[in-house]
């Protein structure tokens, strides 16, 4: 008689099953219009576009639920209004760009850059439509390659920011946007999760960073006057190398220099992405960021400007590119948030030691939310630090051996602790200043281990 052997074991299949009614957390992920989370972040300006992106026709837009149109009027001014005309709903991505604003392809209604209604030539003179009908229109501006738009109430309406990266004379800042199909808090809460570098990026499957990168870190979280950065410290032979990572509110972030070794000093180093994501509606997203090139920045080539823009970057594993079967051999970020779903269920997941990143930033943004939606205010950067916004974002390596009987990861957190404390005793300074002030004080540092 044939023998079927079956499996032992502990199967909870079907005792799990409950986790398949489980739902998301609408506080976090919605984000529409009237929505506690997309009032949240319409306070705050936000990229919405390349502006290669807009040619002598409008370009329609999705963003925070909103369905858009974006044109450049023949003025040369950028303008941001809701895509349906006011008279009869036509769509205005097939409007007619003219000097001042945009004219409905329909029966002509014209709309300044402020959405007022110009012009209506099919009404008589007598008509008041004028006065009565507006359509809704956002102001943008446009700066390096990127539109930024503000959607909030125009009383809260902030400073537009200034990132003191934003105008570096040694980097050239190439725009790019990439789409994921999924939540924005996916996509962004990636950036808090240091941890998943080590792995994913490492041992999953071939390393798609260099080896020092499979080394655990030592990560130390640090506060700001406003926002936060986290310092990913590791020992490359005599060197320990931090790479600091700015994080503000809701979604702005800046990282270190792609693809660098380790090996040699390095002092203040700066970012080599900086970055917004921007929720397209509940289960879309988009990523738009400048990619710094700096010489020295990317010491092993694996970067090219030809490959960044538009749909595409040079960081491995960010969108999907790569072939179906090739992401499953060798998975990449976009793989990871992606895959969570649409919308990820938290009430599924179990956070850990690892993920307290993670858990820190889901709940700062609660009580923001919070905080809007119960008729509160928000913190704005630009106010804040009052015009240029000091970030510390980048990569700073030092020779520091390993002291004899000392533990080594006590050593590397008392360097982590001592770079953000230099880092930060340097806020007020600006520009030049800042930077020498910072340095020298690394160098002091790194001496007093001689």
């Amino acid at each position: 008689m044939t023998q079927i052997d079956i499996p032992s074991g502990r199967f909870r299949g079907h005792e799990q099953q409950q986790v398949w009614s489980l739902a998301p957390d609408p506080e976090l992920t919605e984000v529409g219009p009237g929505a506690p989370c997309g009032e949240y972040l319409r306070r705050f300006w936000m990229p919405v576009a390349l502006t290669q992106q807009v040619t002598d026709l409008p370009l329609r837009l999705r963003i925070m639920g909103e369905d858009l149109v974006l044109f450049r009027e023949k003025g040369g001014k950028l303008g941001l209004t809701h895509l349906f005309c006011r008279h009869r709903n036509m769509s205005l991505e097939f409007g007619i760009v003219e000097h001042g604003g945009i004219r409905c392809s329909y029966h002509g209604w014209k709309y300044g850059l402020d959405g007022e209604v110009l012009e209506t030539p099919c009404e008589p003179p007598s008509s008041q439509v004028k006065t009565k009908a507006c359509l809704g229109a956002y102001p943008v501006v446009e700066f390096k390659g990127i539109a930024f738009a503000y959607m909030g109430p125009p009383e809260t309406m902030p400073p537009f920011p200034v990132f003191d990266t934003f105008d570096e004379s040694e980097s050239e800042m190439i725009p790019w946007l990439i789409h994921s199909p999924c939540n924005w808090l996916q996509v962004m809460e990636n950036a808090w999760d240091p941890f998943h570098t080590v792995y994913l990026h490492t041992k999953a499957a071939r390393v798609q960073f260099t080896e020092a990168f499979a080394e655990m870190p030592r990560i130390e979280f640090f506060e700001r006057k406003l926002g936060e950065f986290y310092t990913n410290t590791r020992r490359v032979g005599d060197m320990i190398w931090l790479r600091i990572h700015d994080k503000f509110l809701p979604s702005f972030t800046q990282n270190g220099a792609h693809f660098p070794t380790g090996h040699e000093q390095r002092y203040f180093g700066r970012c080599g992405l900086t970055r917004w994501v921007v929720p397209v509606d509940d289960t879309n997203t988009v990523v738009i960021a400048w990619r710094h090139f700096r010489e020295g920045d990317d010491p092993l080539g694996l970067t090219d400007r030809d490959e960044v823009g538009l749909g595409k970057v040079d960081f491995y594993g960010q969108s999907a590119e790569r072939p179906y079967e090739q992401r499953q051999r060798d998975p990449g970020d976009y793989d990871a948030w992606v895959s969570q779903g649409p919308r990820n269920i938290h009430a599924r997941e179990n956070l850990c030691f690892t993920d307290r990143g993670v858990a820190k930033v889901r709940n700062k943004l609660r009580q923001a939310i919070r905080n809007v939606a119960q008729g509160g205010g928000v913190e704005q950067a630009s106010v804040v630090y009052g015009g240029v916004i000091p970030t510390y974002g980048g990569d700073t390596i030092l020779r520091i051996p390993p002291i004899p009987g000392a533990d080594d990861d006590q050593t590397l957190r008392m360097v982590a602790h001592k770079v953000a404390e230099i880092y930060a005793a340097a806020d007020e300074l600006r520009g030049a200043e800042r930077e020498q002030r910072i340095v020298a004080d690394l160098k002091a540092f790194e001496a007093s281990f001689a």
